[in-house]
Parts: C-alpha cells; sequence; structure tokens
C-alpha cells in the first residue's frame, strides 16, 4: 500500500524538475542580462557647474570674468571674460568661452535678465578658450558667428585642442568645432537693432590675427586678449610690436570702459598694465641684445621683476621674454 502511495508521488516531483530547472535558469540569465546593462550603462555626470554671474558693465553690457589662472579641470576653463550685449531685439556676443557647457549656461544666466535671441557672434581671435561655445549658438540658436580667418584655417572638427585635453568629460560634453561664417579683412562699421559696432584688426597682436570691438555710443571697447591685467599674459603666438601697436590704436579712440580678455580692471587704467608690460620688455630686450646677450642669458638679463607679483609670472614670463628676443634678434616668422 505504501508503496503504492510513494510512487506516484516521486514520478509527479521528477517531471516538475525540468520546469523547476528551466525556471531558475531563466532567472539566473535575467539577472545577468541586468548586471550586464547596468554595467554597460554607468551613471552619467551631472554637466560642470560654472557658477557664472553676468556683471553689468555699460549700460546694455553685461560680462562674465573668468580667474586669473590657467585652464584647468578644477576651473572648467572659466578664466576668460566673454560678454553679452543687449541690442532691441536679440543679443550680440563677444566671445563665446571654453565650451558648450559654458555657452549654455551663460545664456541660462543672461536670460533671467532678459530673454533674447543670441544671433550675432563676434570673437577676438583664434585661442580656443575664447570660443568653442560657439557650436552651442549655432546649434541651438541658429547665430551666425564672425571672427578671424585664421579660425578656419587652423582649427577643423575633430581636433582635440587644449581644452578638449584638460577639462572634465562633463565640462566638455557637447562641444564641437565649427567653422566661423563670416570674416573680414577690414575694419567694418554696423549696426545691429539699434545697436552701433566698429569691429577693428590689428593684426598679430596676441595672436596670428587679433581683432577688438569699439562700441562708439558706450564708448565701451572689447579688447579680448590684446589687453590683460592682474595677470602676465601669455605672448606664446605674439608679437611685443603689435601688441604695443594695437594698445596704441585702442587709446586713439574715446573710450571710458575697457573689457579685457582675462582680468578684473576696466576702468581707464585697465590697459595700463599690458602696455607697461610690453613697453619694458621691448626696451630691455633691445638693450640687452645691444650689449651682447644671446638666447641662453636672455631671461635671466630680463626678469620683469615690476611683474612678479602678477597672477603666472612664473609659469609665463621666461617664455614671453624668450619670443621677444627672437622678435627682435631674428624677426617673427610671416604666416
Amino acid at each position: 500500500m505504501l508503496k503504492k502511495m510513494v510512487n506516484p508521488l516521486l514520478l509527479s516531483a521528477i517531471a516538475l524538475l525540468p520546469l523547476m530547472t528551466a525556471c531558475s535558469s531563466d532567472n539566473k540569465n535575467k539577472a545577468q542580462e541586468s548586471a550586464k546593462v547596468e554595467k554597460a550603462a554607468p551613471a552619467v555626470a551631472p554637466e560642470f557647474d560654472y557658477k557664472l554671474e553676468p556683471k553689468q558693465v555699460s549700460s546694455n553690457v553685461w560680462c562674465f570674468f573668468g580667474a586669473l589662472e590657467i585652464p584647468t579641470k578644477e576651473n572648467g576653463g572659466n578664466m576668460v571674460n566673454t560678454c553679452y550685449i543687449k541690442t532691441n531685439d536679440s543679443y550680440v556676443l563677444w566671445d563665446t568661452g571654453a565650451s558648450y557647457v559654458y555657452a549654455k549656461q551663460a545664456y541660462e544666466a543672461m536670460s533671467k535678465i532678459a530673454k533674447l535671441p543670441p544671433k550675432t557672434i563676434i570673437l577676438s581671435h583664434e585661442h580656443d578658450d575664447h570660443w568653442l561655445g560657439n557650436n552651442y549658438y549655432k546649434e541651438v540658436h541658429g547665430a551666425e558667428i564672425i571672427g578671424p580667418e585664421s579660425i578656419n584655417r587652423n582649427y577643423k572638427a575633430g581636433d582635440k585642442t587644449r581644452m578638449f585635453q584638460t577639462l572634465t568629460e562633463n565640462a566638455i560634453r557637447g562641444t564641437k568645432i565649427i567653422p566661423i561664417d563670416k570674416w573680414h579683412k577690414d575694419t567694418i562699421k554696423f549696426t545691429i537693432s539699434g545697436v552701433n559696432f566698429e569691429y577693428v584688426p590689428v593684426g598679430n597682436g596676441h595672436s596670428e590675427e587679433d581683432w577688438f570691438l569699439y562700441m562708439p555710443d558706450n564708448k565701451l571697447i572689447l579688447a579680448g586678449d590684446l589687453v590683460m591685467n592682474g595677470r602676465v599674459t601669455s605672448n606664446r603666438d605674439g608679437s611685443v610690436e603689435g601688441e604695443i601697436a594695437a594698445i596704441q590704436k585702442m587709446n586713439s579712440l574715446p573710450w571710458t570702459t575697457l573689457i579685457p580678455g582675462h582680468g578684473f580692471v576696466i576702468d581707464k587704467t585697465a590697459a595700463d598694465e599690458a602696455m607697461q608690460y610690453f613697453t619694458l620688455t621691448r626696451d630691455r630686450v633691445q638693450d640687452a641684445i645691444k650689449k651682447g646677450i644671446d638666447e641662453t642669458g636672455i631671461v635671466e638679463a630680463v626678469p620683469l621683476e615690476e611683474f612678479k607679483d602678477k597672477a603666472l609670472y612664473d609659469l609665463l614670463n621666461a617664455g614671453n621674454v624668450s619670443r621677444a628676443f627672437m622678435e627682435y634678434d631674428m624677426g617673427l616668422e610671416k604666416k
């Protein structure tokens, strides 16, 4: 009797084994697939917070002022000055900053002042901390980009410029190199929605091709890196003579406010420090050459100690003096 009862139960259990095994295997496979999905899709870091705060510098002009530093992972390339000019129906921008994320956050900050479309971008020169925000304004707002032709000549899509190599992924995210739309050879005077501008070329000043923007009604100059204060400039691509001539050209105009490419001084003394630096560099390097000092001794002979307390002196001054020696001893290569 017991034997007859056990056999049916045993047979039922045996019959269920394949089903139980299949369920266990199915659950294991699902767990493995879920683990793979989680491993393949790590959490995306929130975009870098630039903490941008626009400062009003004229009746219709606001600027973002960056730190007196080189670009680092910590500052996200926020070591440059960029500006927004409010017209009757749009914004005109002077430089766009170090990345797409920077540009996006700058527009978000300015939209709290006035929600106007950024229709026109005007660029100062080709160094990438000043214009890698371009593709945000082009892709999202359809802005026209005006700048030095050297940007199109020297940069192409996919190039890994200094910012791409330096910034963290969540700061450089979305950034692309795109060409400028329009360039000029000579000074142009134009009006955009009631605001008058003069876009002025100075040739090789701080870089291969530099421009400044003058707003005659505001008596305001947007100088780009032709002027810096509070820190030593980087003249790795520049010309001492070109810088002096550029500052003289700006000073020939009636201005009361000047926005440097880097630095916080914007009053009538804004360009004084840069003019002193380049004038002393010229005079002392030329004097050292007359005394027979060669390239191996020029940095020691021309320390420019007046600027030793300025930001980036230790990092940049020696290179500036060496390049100045090349300029006055051999002449700079023409591009």
